[in-house]
């Protein structure tokens, strides 16, 4: 067999692999294609590719396999590993700085990326780098992240990445746990020569401006045999406060309207799930200053808390003085209004969070013999991060309870001005008390920032030799990594913040004072004191420490540092890895050699997170976490070449199996087999099919293992209670179930309106999530289109057993909801003889092997990639070197992702806004010379707003229209590259260049943006 013999379909897709196959061409692969016989050359030497350990000629794998390379990052001003994938059908962000508004920061995982295919979530995306897991950032407490060993690729240099390659579906019998979803591995430049610098500026529009510095420096020794790169970048990202971006600040939302503002059915009846869309959503329960109220209630939507039929405040300017209070357009729910002076989340929280990232990174080499090479790694990163806000430090209102509910004063205040006591005292006809509702936000926001930084070290001796004329290829390798996140979060502490509030006249200064401070009857606080012994201070702090806070207009410096604190958390996440493996070919059969891998790794897993005691001194749970896990995994995988092209037979033009298998020994969850099957079948040159199906497994993270049980409360929905006995997926069963338990009918459950205590956390019982997927594709390149490829992929992951955290409520609707009553859910609460749950140790909840997830889509993609002379009907209108012009097409249809936590209440969100049903993505490039110009196009496709809507009028437009749609959506960012000199290379891009702004429906379900977004930059090499 003539190996160096390719067909122009393994051409293909070995182009699309090395050079990028979501890409349009570049300068620089518009003059390497000119030499055809040297890239050819290249080709056809045995390459690594993701999803096999296996190094052949033959790059064809079984599974659906995209790649970026590093011109593709290059040339729009990419300055973040994540942030071409996401131009991946069926790539998102699973952690991201982007978080959009009203979102609750992660204290550990401030400013981290993370990948999830497919949306199955990032602890299901398996990240390596060089085909190397690498050390996670995601804490098992307060992280960004789902529990799991997640990836930060901020830690991955931008100038360093040779290509990214994105294997969908599976992978775990190759890389180990964890790779369900699929493998997103990025491929580091090896024996780099020369100095390299990178400067990226990014604005956007009127908000917030963004720089990166990247620098590589790398060079040969000892006569060639060795070489050491060197790598540094530099990142600073703007925090974005959320009122500084327009579709943020003037948001939209949808409440149920009163009965005039509703929209009736043909029979002059209103639905009763109707909601509107208003804009400037309000909670008119409170203010910002300070909503007054008679009573302890205040609910401006139903009048309740005016006074005389007003309603009033404290005035915003910080005064102390009483102006009217506008409670906006009232909707028909007790909290929220449309405009008004009620509180603006808005206001309040953060759109992005901001960083300062450093990277250094250092790669070398050396070749110890002509058939050993020493290969060694070393990567040390720094991020500061910080999340400017998440709403108020602390709120109060009637509608909340214990130290969040209205603050109650006296009109003899001594903070009160005299026009607001006039005021008062008017309506209440003398002294006497009035309520207060606020949002303390002139106290402070739920700022965080956070400190993280992450070592690895990787040591590999691998080589090649020859045995018996066959050649095989060996490494030996030890890894390390340590990452560390320190943090600290803005707290209000309860006790001084009221202490701050109980205030006087201190007889001795004649000045407003918290009594603590000279009241000798004062009782409040406590020393802590037992067994003998007793602390030195008051846990309010020294008397005279204390400083007046006043609560109806501005607060001092003095007050807000005496009532603040901040929490504190440190997480410390470890990584060690020895590894192994063999490679080579064991015969040579008829149709090629017949190549094998095998290979063992043994890891170590542990995390740990530490808070400072603050929150238990205040009455919190407890969240110290800390655990660990050993795997010991051996693998094996076969690729067998069964016919080839100079076998000449019919409809059997190549065909080749791929096998592999691995043993997990994980020594929390168990031993596992997984193991996949593969077939590459091209019936004629032209067409490739290929197919794949596996068992993998996810490991329980130290999280979900570890998190101490705690003692809490907690209401439920009692699937027995006579008002739900009717629902759930079969009434049938649940209330043949509840009867056999002795649940009578017409049964009222307590727990519905009263807590029980019971306890939650982590479970050490926790067994491997298992997944089975299949997938299958055709690849077709017509021999009379030189350039065109085409292809279309069906991917299926079924996964059972997966880890989700259970609630009172989901053991009890999994207990008496199966048909298999009674079952181990049934064991993990109590009842009494009467049916109802006891007081206290009602229950067990936490993390359990519950949840069933159904996950298919499609994958299709058209490329073109020629000179604009060679194009069909309009190439004659074009001379030679008039350039090249090339497309890309990708788009995904997801069909099914049906999710079940008991195994038979299956929800699919599919087709709406938040999970639509297609993606696509169009590039389009256009190279001629030294100049380079792109447009991208991004599209998503028009939604439902709910799919599971049965009622026409349930959702009303701002106009009194019903819809049911979500509109479609398109970016497009366009973009060019100048190559000025031999060594100097422009570039500028606009990303969405037409100022896409989304419409009010849009807004109300979470779409916003910055405007435009401009980029300028350059890179130098010399």
């Amino acid at each position: 067999m003539n190996k160096n013999n390719m067909s122009k379909l393994s051409k293909s897709v070995r182009l699309a692999l090395l050079f990028g196959t979501v890409t349009a061409a570049t300068p620089a692969f518009a003059q390497d294609a000119e030499n055809t016989d040297e890239t050819e050359g290249k080709l056809v030497e045995k390459i690594e590719v993701t999803g096999s350990r296996i190094s052949r000629i033959d790059m064809e794998p079984t599974q659906l396999v995209d790649a970026i390379d590093d011109s593709y990052i290059r040339d729009r001003g990419m300055t973040n590993a994540i942030t071409a994938l996401l131009d991946l059908p069926g790539v998102a962000a699973g952690t991201t700085p982007e978080i959009g508004g009203n979102t609750a920061a992660s204290s550990q995982g401030l400013g981290q990326n993370t990948i999830s295919l497919y949306g199955l979530g990032s602890q299901r995306t398996l990240t390596l780098i060089n085909g190397k897991r690498f050390i996670s950032s995601n804490s098992p407490v307060g992280g960004g992240s789902a529990p799991g060993a997640q990836v930060d690729v901020n830690n991955i240099p931008v100038s360093l990445i040779d290509r990214v390659e994105v294997m969908k579906v599976g992978g775990a019998p190759v890389y180990g746990a964890d790779a369900v979803a699929g493998v997103v591995n990025y491929i580091l430049k090896r024996d780099y020569e020369g100095f390299e610098i990178s400067y990226d500026y990014t604005y956007q529009d009127g908000i917030s401006s963004d720089q990166s510095v990247r620098t590589l420096l790398g060079g040969n020794f000892d006569g060639g045999r060795g070489n050491v790169t060197v790598a540094f970048e530099y990142n600073e990202q703007d925090n974005i406060a959320a009122f500084r971006v327009p579709s943020l600040a003037n948001d939209w939302s949808s409440f149920t309207p009163f009965p005039e503002n509703g929209v009736p059915n043909a029979d002059g009846e209103i639905p009763v799930n109707q909601v509107r869309l208003v804009p400037n959503p309000r909670a008119g329960i409170l203010s910002n200053s300070g909503l007054i109220t008679p009573g302890s209630l205040g609910l401006t939507n139903y009048g309740i808390g005016a006074w005389d039929g007003n309603f009033i405040q404290f005035n915003p300017d910080g005064s102390g003085t009483i102006v009217p209070y506008d409670p906006g357009i009232a909707q028909d729910n007790a909290v929220w209004a449309s405009g008004g002076d009620g509180l603006n989340l808005g206001e309040a929280n953060t759109a992005r969070e901001g960083f300062e990232r450093y990277n250094l990174t250092v790669l070398g080499s050396y070749k110890i013999t002509d058939d050993v090479n020493l290969d060694v790694s070393f990567f040390a990163n720094r991020s500061d991060a910080s999340n400017q806000g998440y709403q108020a430090v602390q709120y109060s209102s009637g509608a909340f309870q214990y130290d969040g509910a209205a603050l109650k004063f006296s009109t003899d205040n001594p903070f009160l001005v005299d026009s607001a006591r006039e005021t008062l005292e008017g309506y209440l006809g003398g002294p006497g008390e009035f309520y207060m509702h606020k949002a303390w936000v002139n106290l402070g926001q739920r700022q965080i920032i956070n400190e993280s930084n992450v070592y690895s070290a990787n040591a590999e001796l691998n080589g090649e030799f020859e045995l018996d004329d066959k050649f095989f290829d060996w490494s030996v390798g030890y890894q390390k990594g340590i990452s560390t996140i320190y943090s600290q979060r803005q707290s209000l502490d309860t006790a001084k913040w009221l202490n701050a509030m109980d205030v006087g006249i201190n007889p001795e200064t004649g000045e407003v004072d918290c009594r603590y401070n000279y009241d000798p009857d004062f009782e409040g606080g406590f020393v802590p004191s037992g067994s003998g012994v007793a602390a030195f201070e008051n846990v309010l702090g020294p008397v005279g420490d204390c400083a007046p806070l006043n609560p109806f207009g501005s607060i001092t410096d003095a007050a807000a540092s005496y009532v603040l604190y901040n929490d504190q958390g440190q997480s410390r996440v470890e990584q060690s890895m020895f590894y192994a493996y063999l490679s080579g070919e064991i015969a040579e059969l008829p149709a090629g050699p017949l190549a094998f891998a095998t290979g063992y790794e043994r890891r170590i897993e542990s995390a740990e997170f530490r808070p400072d005691g603050t929150a238990t001194i205040l009455g919190f749970a407890p969240n110290a976490t800390a655990g660990s896990y050993k795997t010991e995994d051996t693998y094996a995988e076969i690729s067998v070449p069964v016919f080839s092209e100079d076998m000449d037979i019919p409809v059997f033009y190549s065909l080749s199996l791929d096998a592999s298998y691995r043993k997990i020994d994980n020594s929390r969850s168990g031993s596992d087999d997984v193991w996949a099957l593969g077939l590459n079948w091209r019936p004629i040159e032209d067409v490739m099919i290929r197919g794949n199906i596996a068992e993998t497994v996810r490991a329980p993270a130290v999280t979900e293992l570890f998190l101490p049980v705690v003692e809490t409360s907690s209401f439920a929905t009692d699937p027995c209670d006579n008002r739900n006995i009717g629902d759930g997926p079969n009434p049938s069963v649940r209330e043949a179930n509840c009867r056999a338990d002795g649940i009578p009918e017409g049964f009222l459950s307590e727990i519905q309106n009263a807590s029980r205590r019971g306890f939650t956390g982590g479970n050490a019982t926790l067994n491997n999530e298992q997944a089975e997927s299949v997938n299958y594709g055709i690849v077709y390149t017509p021999s009379w289109a030189e350039g065109l490829d085409l292809s279309i992929d069906f991917i299926k992951i079924d996964i059972s057993d997966a880890i989700v955290e259970f609630s009172i409520t989901d053991i009890l609707n999994a207990c008496y909801d199966a048909t298999d009553f009674p079952n181990s859910f049934c064991s993990q609460f109590n009842r009494m003889e009467n049916g109802q749950f006891p007081g206290v140790n009602a229950f067990t909840s936490g993390y359990v092997n519950a949840a069933l997830r159904n996950f298919e889509g499609i994958e299709y993609a058209v490329n073109y990639r020629n000179e604009l002379s060679d194009y069909p009907l309009v190439g004659s209108f074009f001379g030679e070197g008039s350039g090249d012009l090339n497309w890309s097409l990708r788009a995904f249809k997801q069909r099914k992702n049906e999710i079940s936590n008991t195994g038979f209440d299956f929800t699919d969100d599919t087709g709406q806004w938040n999970d639509p049903d297609l993606t696509a993505n169009l590039q389009v490039s256009y190279s001629v010379g030294d100049l380079f110009a792109f447009v991208d196009f991004n599209y998503t496709a028009e939604t439902e707003r709910n799919v599971e809507q049965t009622e026409p009028l349930q959702y009303i437009d701002q106009n009194g229209n019903p819809y049911t749609k979500v509109p479609s959506r398109m970016l497009i960012d366009v973009g060019a590259t100048y190559q000025l000199t031999e060594n100097i290379l422009m570039r500028a891009s606009v990303q969405n260049a037409t100022d896409w702004y989304p419409n009010p429906i849009e807004i109300s379900i979470g779409r916003y943006t910055y405007g435009r977004t401009y980029n300028v930059g350059f890179t130098a090499n010399f």
